[in-house]
This record gives structure tokens, C-alpha cells and sequence, in this order.
């Protein structure tokens, strides 16, 4: 066999190892921990979520504090009567927030930087886990698609009841330009 041959298969082969290995790959170099990331994420979050101390009805239960529909005092779902401070909201978004985070890090298969981790687990928190497991976005991302193909993506989950949302659309926007940047 000759030298470029031999160079071709060597090549190839590396390519299928890689290949096969993407996602312990990706595992490895996705491996920023939650506390070095979590006052971004809280604030990324808070700021679309809003703080509201006295629980109102959000489409599919009771919400308080920024969002929260669990009650990770009393490990229950949020009910009307859950009153909270700041500090409490706060402490249980980063609850929720860090379970989002961990997900997003479990489903990519590819490396990503921190923008794009925050942006996703914002995402994810918001859409709702199940929704990102199965969302075209992680789709996209995890088969290679090109950057910009991934983040149009955001643009597609800006609706509530079947109505364009302002609220969802701007948060989008925001998801977008820090998956990008």
C-alpha cells in the first residue's frame, strides 16, 4: 500500500473514532459546572419571567416567584395559596433552573460554549423539558447543522394559545442573539 493510501485510511479511521466518540466528547468539553453559570442564568430567566410573590394561573397550573410551578419547600406543585419572598424565588428557580441546565448538557451531543448552554437551558425552561427533547432545534444542532440553521429555530417557539406572543418573541430574540454570540 502506498504512502497515500495509507495516509486515507489513517484518516478515515480517525473520522469514524471521532465519530463514534462525539458525544463523550462533547460531554467533555461541555463540562462547565452549574455554579459557575448560575447568577447569569438566574438573571437571564428572572428578567423574562418577572417576580410575582402571590401565585397566578398560567395555562397549566399555578406559577409564583419567576416561574416556578413547584413548590420545592413542601416538594409539590406550586397552589394558590404559596406566597413567597425574593430570596425563596430565587433559590427555587435555581432549582428549576439547574435541572434545565443539567438536560440541555445530557441531549447535546456536540460542543457548545456557555452562551449557547445559557440560551438552551433558558430555552428549556421555558418550553418546558419534554419540548426540547423532542424540539427540531436540538435536532439541528445535534446533527451538525449549520450554526444560524440551528438558532432560526428560536423564531419558530414564539407562540401562546396559538397567538404570537410580544413577550415570547422578544425572550426568543434574546435566546437567539446569545446562542450566536
Amino acid at each position: 500500500m502506498d504512502r497515500n493510501k495509507k495516509v486515507a485510511l489513517g484518516v478515515g479511521t480517525t473520522i469514524i473514532i471521532l465519530y463514534m466518540l462525539r458525544t463523550r466528547i462533547a460531554t467533555a468539553l461541555n463540562s462547565t459546572a452549574f455554579g459557575s453559570v448560575s447568577d447569569s442564568l438566574f438573571n437571564l430567566i428572572s428578567s423574562f419571567e418577572g417576580f410575582y410573590a402571590v401565585p397566578y394561573w398560567d395555562r397549566t397550573g399555578y406559577s409564583v416567584g419567576y416561574g416556578s410551578q413547584y413548590n420545592w419547600d413542601e416538594n409539590r406543585p406550586v397552589q394558590k395559596t404559596d406566597i413567597i419572598d425574593k430570596d425563596t424565588a430565587k433559590r427555587w428557580l435555581l432549582a428549576e433552573a439547574q435541572q434545565d441546565f443539567d438536560l440541555v448538557k445530557s441531549k447535546v451531543t456536540v460542543p457548545i460554549n456557555d452562551n449557547q448552554l445559557l440560551a438552551l437551558s433558558s430555552f428549556s425552561y421555558n418550553v418546558g423539558q419534554g419540548a426540547f427533547e423532542s424540539s427540531t432545534l436540538l435536532d439541528l444542532l445535534n446533527s451538525g447543522a449549520d450554526i444560524n440553521t440551528v438558532a432560526s429555530q428560536f423564531d419558530r417557539w414564539t407562540y401562546s394559545g396559538g397567538v404570537v406572543n410580544k413577550g415570547l418573541v422578544a425572550r426568543r430574540a434574546a435566546e437567539k442573539q446569545l446562542f450566536l454570540s
